[in-house]
């Protein structure tokens, strides 16, 4: 390398990027690909048998005029072909008299190695193979001693001769004959090669058609991902509306079924995010409230004022402790989505339920029942479950009065455990039964009057209930008669299976609105 000129850098050659084919022309090229190996095999199966078959009945018919000319030879020791036989050429013309061969064979008889007979024919050939000096020489050249047997030659006119040569002597007689039978093997492979042409003519038409029908069908069956596509690029985070038109998913495939589940999922997204978006404007109208009363207090105390000052920080503590209760009761509803939120293990209901009694017996002055029972042992979690029943028992303190009854029971119905909480209160009208299970949502007061935000309790503890008995894929019905009093059951699989029974008779079945984890 001259000292003047520097290295070069070599930059390593790249390959460039090629769009990748898509699922409707990888599976044409499948199906086409496929289709034509199958034709490409069994018309190459088809023409090796053909072929094979034309060889064997070359082989044969050759062999035959063999014994073509041992009969003549038989008949003539009889006298019995009309001449008489004085030498070779005698018994080649008895034996090639009467022979018509087919278009594409050839029967001559020499005589010292040149062509004494041939067949008579009406029909002028091309080019006859008796007229092949080549073939003519190998046949003249078979000596008497050597076996009888098929030969194939290759010659300028012909590419392809099939042929014996049978060795023809007459006793007294110097002369050396030969009986010729040969066969143009090319020209008897002709209709083979013409059908599979025609095989294979078809086939491209076959393969056309498949291609053609086949990209019309893959581009109906595969439409509904198309548009899974399209909808996905659609979607945004704040609009999950969009949905793959049902019209292209009527039929009963998988692709059909994906696009059906794709569709479920943002239903359930759209859920999900529209109830994380009202939970999060209702708890944050939820805390503004309490956060106003401090902060207004707080900007009105006195100082210099101790008892202002201990009023204010009693008011102060009390509305955190409402918002610590609030933030506690939205983390729980948060977590009741986890897998791991409940914890199945055997319990036995009776044991369950005696314990609730004792735990609730002292939260306030009413007649504490079992009112039924059980002994079976079924498999949820009884820390969740008293949470459940304990927050049901203290809705009903708050809508009961001194001494009313407050009863608890549990029973098991074949594949489900049934526990419930029955008071004689106030009850609730028809149409606040379904609001107060909604995140905040809150029933009239035991005044009967609205609710208000004073209250206790943030509107959540029945939808917390509810959040329970889903995590045990079970569900919470209500049966309530203003007047009369209400019953909340607790609907769940004894085995933590998500096969339910049916729910109680006259009582409404109140489910979470769907959301993911």
């Amino acid at each position: 390398m001259p000292a003047d000129r520097k290295p070069r850098r070599r930059v390593p050659w790249r390959r460039r990027s090629r769009r990748p084919l898509s699922v409707r022309a990888r599976i044409l090229t499948a199906v086409l690909v496929t289709t034509a190996l199958g034709m490409i095999g069994a018309g190459g199966a088809s023409y090796l048998i053909a072929r094979d078959q034309t060889l064997d009945s070359i082989r044969s018919s050759l062999l035959q005029e063999n014994e073509e000319i041992n009969t003549v030879a038989v008949l003539a020791g009889r006298g019995e072909t009309g001449r008489t036989i004085k030498g070779p050429g005698d018994l080649l013309w008895a034996a090639i008299k009467s022979s018509v061969p087919d278009p594409n064979e050839a029967i001559f008889g020499l005589v010292n190695g040149q062509i004494e007979w041939v067949p008579s024919s009406d029909e002028p050939s091309q080019k006859s193979l008796e007229d092949d000096l080549e073939l003519v020489a190998a046949a003249a050249a078979v000596k008497p001693d050597e076996p009888i047997r098929l030969q194939r030659i290759s010659t300028a006119g012909h590419p392809d001769i099939a042929f014996i040569s049978v060795p023809v002597q007459v006793k007294g007689s110097p002369d050396l004959g030969h009986y010729v039978a040969a066969v143009d093997v090319r020209l008897a492979f002709e209709p083979v090669v013409r059908t599979h042409l025609t095989y294979a003519a078809v086939c491209l038409v076959a393969l056309l058609a498949i291609g053609i029908v086949g990209h019309q069908v893959a581009g109906r069956l595969l439409s509904p991902l198309r548009s899974l596509r399209q909808t996905a690029q659609r979607i945004t985070e704040t609009d999950l509306s969009d949905r793959i038109p049902e019209d292209q998913l009527a039929s009963r495939d998988e692709v059909a079924d994906l696009g059906r589940t794709m569709n479920a999922m943002l239903d359930r997204l759209s859920a999900s995010f529209d109830n994380q978006r009202q939970m999060l404007d209702d708890a944050g109208h939820e805390l503004k409230t309490p956060i106003t009363i401090v902060r207004g207090h707080l900007e009105l105390v006195d100082p210099t004022d101790p008892s202002d000052v201990v009023e204010t920080r009693d008011l102060a503590i009390e509305e955190l402790d409402r918002m610590q209760r609030l933030v506690d009761e939205i983390l729980m509803l948060a977590k009741a989505r986890r897998p791991d939120f409940v914890r199945p293990e055997p319990v036995v209901v009776a044991d369950l339920l005696a314990g609730v009694v004792d735990k609730v017996a002292t939260l306030g002055d009413r007649h504490w029942l079992v009112e039924a029972s059980a002994d079976e042992v079924v498999h949820l979690d009884p820390q969740r479950i008293t949470q459940a029943l304990i927050q049901l028992v203290a809705n009903a303190l708050r809508f009961t009065d001194t001494g009313a009854v407050i009863a608890v029971g549990g029973r098991v119905y074949g594949p489900e455990v049934r526990l419930w909480v029955r008071d004689e209160g106030v009850g609730i009208a028809p149409e606040d039964q379904r609001r107060i299970f909604e995140r905040f949502g809150r029933g009239p007061n035991p005044s009967g009057t609205e609710p208000n935000r004073s209250d206790d309790g943030a509107g959540l503890g029945l939808a917390i209930v509810e959040a329970i008995a889903v995590a045990h894929h079970g569900r919470v019905t209500l049966a309530s008669q203003v007047g009369a009093g209400s019953t909340f059951t607790l609907c769940l699989p004894t085995l933590g299976s998500a096969t339910l029974g049916s729910p109680t008779p006259g009582s409404p079945t109140l489910g979470l609105p769907k959301e993911t984890a």
